[in-house]
């Protein structure tokens, strides 16, 4: 029924199955019809239909998203489990996968490392090894934020639902290990063994591309890759597998070491051990699987399509691990390969290398766009141009100098060093050299997170681009090319024709960062921009993982003002990281600011001040004089946003509620910005009476150690509106148009009640 060369029929239908359970409403129907009408328009017969509705059906149950399971937290007691992955370090944590063995229940097993010196680490934490575990259990850290990287969700996928915190080495006792911990061992001290022997500035980039470990790469570098979308060359795939294939059968055909088909059987035994060795991420195991499987067909004379060799692989691993369905790079890899297989006679048209080249990387990037704009939010356009030099250079240069240099790691370590040093310098200078050039442009094309509705337009105007122009109806394919372009710039362009507007209250810890949206995007304020703890290492944790995947996510690009209540890092602490990642118009600051922040206009505002950015008023109250400490400088600001009055309050104390009560007897405020994230010595009886404020919003951290908020100041905000507190209900949104609108929390109300 399912005849030779059109296996991609039912396994679409089955991944079909597996989008369809993620989408509601229009999307849902819409790819439904699309679905629906697909099938019975390539139907062969009636039991043809009958089976693609049932891989579809299929892919709809086995791949539905895990929810993650109720876990009650605390002391385990205890437990005996098994270590079911390889012992990973960080420079914070060593991490470890389990399964409980009373439950089957996996749990991630962590111990920070300031907990243990180095070599205090146990001999006996293997994979496979049998151990009595004693810890804390805990819920697995959520996304509390539109845009944020959601590890709960990631880790659900890999049906891991909470975390086991252990203190010291006595609470993970273990014994016996599997006989793949061998290989997790030989993969690690073949690492440290190159590591040793290479130049320290090689190393990075033989992690990368040679055991598929990029954290050694400096970010600078990794964020420029990134930027110009050419991440994939640091991911091993079916190019890097291609590359070694191709250099085992030249050393050993080419050279006269052995014949064709010795070639071939050195080549499949090895190509299991390279996929351990390169690190097994999805589009490693997708390529090593291709080339293994292309490989013995061709032993054993048995011709095979590669689309059906393709559909299998990718229906198999699905089955074997549901969990691929939603990794990127699973997505990433399968989307690329099969679009072109069939645009292979598109590529071969062109005799020139340049021009299938160029062909190559077009439809490479047009296939995984709107699953790139869904994840990451922006697109640099021109880095069609820069995949096009920068892929034959590692491609035919830096990889196969990698894979000798590799291979000198072995053979001859002595000489690896001087090796090394020899390739890495000029690289290293032609990288700096590229990036220089390439600074003005990198130009990035913020959409935001593009919804289900337009990936499902998208895709159906790029396949049926596709088939046109592999048919050589070049109209008809440029038009169908042109609608999906049009697609995504209709997207981008909605909130400069959307007349609602949005107020965000940022969950973002303890500190404070509102984001204010106008109509028609008419511009974008943000109120304080807080940072990480003054403990923290990484200084911009809080801009990198929560206010700028918020901002691009709403396909923000720039900023038309900042104000700054005052200096302590809960409140200024992203400033100068958000100057450098956005173009940001004015910085307002009180006159008792010590302002630092370099690359941004910056204004002093002062008590009776009405600020205008973008036909939009902010009123200055405060501070009139300087009080002497920070929080009592705090900037005051009152504003009208859809219809009700706000009050930005910082972190004054009662002192300061008193002076603006002389000051502005008249002041109301609908929406009151809690000072000091509802600190005692704020929000006094007074001051919330005479307000009588109708919502009341609170920023303040999960388990913070300053106990905010305080039991008697809700108690006291409760009776007069409703509160929002972000370690409670995440982030708060007010969602307006006109002068009417709705307040919403990122986390469900009945599961924020603690």
């Amino acid at each position: 029924m399912i005849g030779k060369g059109s296996w991609h029929i039912p396994v679409t239908a089955f991944v079909l199955g597996g989008v369809l359970v993620r989408l509601s409403g229009t999307p849902f129907w819409l790819l439904l019809s699309i679905v629906i009408g697909w099938i019975f328009f390539i139907r062969q017969s009636w039991p043809y239909v009958a089976v693609l509705l049932c891989f579809c059906l299929f892919g709809y149950y086995y791949l539905s998203p895990l929810t993650p399971t109720s876990i009650k937290p605390g002391p385990t007691g205890l437990l005996s489990a098994t270590i079911s992955s390889d012992v990973k370090e960080t420079p914070q944590t060593i991490q470890m996968e389990v399964t409980l063995q009373d439950s089957k229940e996996k749990a991630m097993v962590i111990l920070f490392n300031n907990q243990m010196e180095p070599e205090d680490r146990p001999q006996t934490w293997h994979h496979g090894a049998v151990c009595s575990l004693e810890g804390n259990r805990e819920e697995i850290d959520k996304a509390t934020n539109p845009g944020q990287f959601n590890y709960q969700a990631f880790l659900a996928n890999q049906e891991i639902y909470s975390q086991i915190e252990i203190e010291g080495t006595d609470g993970l006792s273990c014994k016996d290990r599997s006989l793949l911990s061998y290989l997790y061992e030989w993969r690690n001290n073949l690492m440290v063994h190159v590591e040793n022997v290479v130049d320290a500035q090689a190393y990075p980039w033989m992690a990368a591309l040679i055991f598929g470990e990029s954290k050694h790469l400096k970010e600078s570098t990794i964020e420029w890759f990134r930027a110009f979308n050419l991440s994939h060359i640091l991911a091993i795939s079916g190019l890097h597998v291609g590359l070694t294939i191709g250099g085992l059968y030249i050393l050993i055909y080419r050279t006269g070491l052995g014949t064709i088909e010795q070639a071939r059987l050195l080549v499949i035994l090895m190509l299991p051990g390279y996929c351990f060795l390169a690190g097994a991420a999805p589009s490693v195991v997708r390529a090593s699987l291709m080339a293994f499987l292309i490989l013995i067909f061709r032993k054993i004379k048995i011709k095979i399509p590669i689309t059906d060799l393709l559909s299998l692989v990718a229906i198999s691993l699905l089955l074997l691990s549901p969990g691929y369905f939603t990794n990127v790079g699973f997505q990433f890899s399968f989307l690329v390969t099969m679009s072109l297989i069939y645009s292979l006679p598109i590529i071969e048209r062109s005799p020139f290398v340049f021009v299938q080249s160029a062909y190559i990387s077009l439809i490479s990037q047009l296939s995984i766009l709107p699953i790139q704009l869904s994840y990451f939010y922006e697109f640099n356009p021109l880095s069609l141009f820069a995949n096009l030099f920068i892929v034959p250079y590692f491609s035919f240069i830096v990889i196969p100098l990698l894979l000798i240099l590799f291979c000198v790691c072995l053979t001859t370590p002595e000489l690896a060093y001087w090796f090394s040093k020899l390739i890495i310098y000029p690289h290293e200078k032609i990288l700096h050299t590229l990036q220089t050039i390439s600074t003005p442009f990198n130009i990035q094309w913020i959409v935001g997170e593009l919804e289900p509705l337009y990936i499902v337009m998208y895709l159906f105007c790029f396949g049926f681009m596709m088939k046109e122009w592999v048919r050589e109806r070049l109209f008809r394919g440029f038009t169908a090319g042109i609608i999906a372009v049009c697609v995504l710039l209709f997207f981008s362009v909605l909130p400069y024709i959307s007349p609602g507007g949005k107020v965000t209250m940022l969950d973002i810890g303890q500190g404070d960062c509102f984001v204010v949206e106008l109509p028609y995007r008419r511009g974008i304020i943000i109120v304080d921009a807080g940072g990480p703890p003054v403990f923290s290492k990484d200084k911009n944790k809080t801009v990198e993982q929560i206010i700028t995947p918020y901002l691009k996510s709403r396909g923000i690009r720039s900023i038309d003002g900042i104000f700054v209540s005052h200096k302590d890092i809960d409140h200024s602490g992203s400033v100068q990281a958000m100057v450098e990642t956005f173009r940001v118009s004015e910085l307002f600051v009180s006159d008792y600011y010590e302002a630092d922040e370099e690359g941004v206009e910056i204004v002093r505002v002062r008590p009776e001040d009405r600020i205008i950015i973008a036909d939009h008023s902010f009123r200055v109250l405060y501070p009139k004089d300087d009080s002497g400490n920070p929080n009592d400088n705090s900037l005051v600001l009152w504003s009208e946003i859809g219809g009700l009055t706000w009050l930005f309050t910082g972190d004054i104390s009662t002192e300061n509620e008193e002076e603006l009560m002389e000051s502005y007897p008249g002041i109301q405020a609908d929406v009151l910005k809690v000072a000091h994230h509802g600190s005692d010595t704020s929000s006094s009886e007074e001051w919330v009476e005479w307000l009588k404020p109708r919502i009341n919003l609170i920023s303040a951290g999960r388990d913070n150690r300053y106990g905010h908020p305080h039991g008697e100041v809700t108690q006291r905000l409760e009776k007069y509106g409703s509160l929002y507190v972000t370690k409670d209900h995440g982030a708060v949104q007010y969602t307006f148009s006109g002068s009417s609108g709705t307040f919403s929390t990122y986390l469900p109300y009945n599961a924020s009640r603690e």
